[in-house]
């Protein structure tokens, strides 16, 4: 794999404290070794962050995305938006606001994490930065007012004056982007036209993606071989409980009902649509237990066993007894296998039942 044509180019470790310049992350505040921070190569901003990018609507979108092509969906205040992964190749971060709330969202290309960020610390609202330095293969973020370093996955200020800070994590959803627009047909999305010149149509990484690649570009503190290391999982965290639902083996469309330490919480995959859809199964104190209905068409309905009530994958009850209701969605994020077992070297993984 040349490294000429990736957006990082492994060169070597480096202090964290130094990385950044002037005013930058004490390498002594760190939370991690300095031997484990990576320099990814492009340096402070060499790649370049989004600010409130441009959007389009659907059928604006459909003109340069694919009916299968990978986009993060964000619902914030009834507004939902879509951001291409093929944006994030090339950028890794999103300062944006959505339903008139900052959000910051991310995605490492490297352990296929995406994610959203509450990014308002102490009443101040944070613009974000790729920093140019990995953790476990994995995106460090750095703000630009503090110059405070942010492990992605970690979900929290490694260096820096916000050492130890943890920034609210947000629901998203991974998806297709038919998926995603058949959910929300009043969606926005993130546009091509971001003002630099990428080729936003072409994944940059060659084979790194593929689930049968287990080469990782940089050094790894930690490798757990239950799953195939590049092999997409949801996970879940719950009172010290980490928990992975490997999207392959779960079947086609699977409906979860599960208890993390002590929270009910339903997983609906779909293969299909790379979708997995992550919430709290109480309602108004009582336990729902969840099956899907609907036929074989997307998006299909889900039925609770209890009130009979119908849901869709929004998770809003929409006929029955409980019509107008809404799960609540758990903050999460899909990853590759290694990077969440790196991340939580504890997990456990569903399996399924017999």
């Amino acid at each position: 794999m040349s490294a000429r044509r990736l957006p990082y180019a492994l060169i070597g470790l480096c202090l964290c404290g130094i990385v950044l310049g002037p005013g930058s992350a004490r390498a002594q505040t760190c939370l991690i070794p300095e031997d484990q921070i990576v320099n990814g190569g492009p340096g402070r901003d060499g790649i370049p962050a989004l600010t409130t990018p441009d959007v389009v609507s659907v059928s604006e979108g459909d003109t340069f995305l694919n009916a299968d092509d990978l986009v993060l969906g964000v619902i914030i205040n009834g507004e939902a938006r879509a951001y291409p992964h093929a944006v994030f190749w090339w950028h890794e971060i999103v300062n944006d606001v959505l339903g008139g709330k900052p959000i910051v969202v991310s995605f490492c290309p490297l352990t296929g994490s995406g994610m959203v960020n509450d990014p308002v610390i102490d009443g101040a609202t944070l613009n974000f930065g790729v920093s140019g330095l990995l953790f476990d293969n994995n995106l460090i973020l750095f703000d630009r007012t503090t110059n405070s370093l942010w492990s992605q996955m970690r979900v929290q200020s490694i260096c820096g004056d916000l050492t130890g800070t943890m920034p609210i994590l947000l629901p998203v959803v991974q998806s297709t982007w038919e998926a995603w627009k058949a959910l929300y047909p009043e969606t926005t999305v993130l546009s091509f036209e971001t003002g630099f010149d990428r080729e936003y149509d072409r994944y940059p990484y060659g084979n790194y993606d593929n689930l049968f690649e287990p080469e990782l570009l940089f050094p790894h503190s930690f490798i757990d071989r239950r799953l195939r290391a590049k092999q997409l999982v949801l996970g879940l965290f719950h009172d010290g409980t980490a928990r992975a639902y490997p999207y392959l083996g779960l079947g086609k469309r699977t409906v979860i009902n599960d208890d993390l330490n002590g929270r009910p919480v339903l997983v609906v995959v779909d293969n299909g649509s790379q979708m997995a859809l992550p919430f709290d199964r109480t309602v108004d104190g009582e336990v729902l237990e969840f099956g899907r209905t609907g036929g074989a068409a997307f998006p299909f309905l889900l039925r609770d066993k209890q009130t009979r009530t119908l849901w869709n994958l929004s998770g809003l009850a929409i006929k029955g007894p409980l019509a107008g209701a809404q799960l609540e969605p758990i903050p999460t994020f899909s990853a590759m296998w290694f990077a969440w077992a790196s991340f939580h070297r504890d997990t456990e993984i569903y399996q399924v039942q017999p």
